[in-house]
């Protein structure tokens, strides 16, 4: 897979939503901000702050590189963990990324959290209805 990274020029990416969300641990202070852009023809989220402090990437992922690592034949009944996204980071090598980035998508209702364990989520988003909301952005 060739990687992608953005463009040197801040006006070459389209941000299209900055949000914050919850960290996953209810015991920790502090929120992420996260944004979402679209460049080179594609979505990409990434985390741009911390509230609180803590390492993590800074690096745009692409959307469908997210999606790849959500398999479709996960269930609303079926327990992930955060590391299942850690390697759709590049650069950072940060512990928090993975659990961050999932907390960013349990602000934009693709994860949810698993009953089982607040650490834990489950798959029981739509990413086609997500890309089509995120993509009326573009038309604003």
């Amino acid at each position: 897979m060739t990687i992608k990274t953005a463009p040197e020029s801040v006006e070459a990416i389209n941000i299209l939503k900055t949000a914050t969300a919850k960290k996953l641990n209810p015991n920790l202070d502090g929120e992420l901000e996260y944004q979402i852009a679209l460049f080179d023809d594609a979505l990409h989220l990434r985390i741009s702050a911390n509230s609180s402090g803590g390492f993590f990437s800074k690096e745009w992922i692409p959307l469908e590189r997210i999606e790849q690592c959500l398999d479709p034949s996960f269930s609303a009944e079926t327990d992930l963990k955060s590391t299942l996204l850690k390697n759709v980071f590049e650069k950072g090598k940060s512990s928090n990324n993975a659990g961050f980035l999932c907390a960013c998508l349990r602000a934009e209702q693709i994860l949810s959290p698993s009953n089982k364990n607040i650490f834990m989520h489950r798959f029981t988003g739509d990413f086609e209805q997500w890309r089509k909301t995120l993509n009326k952005l573009t038309k604003k």
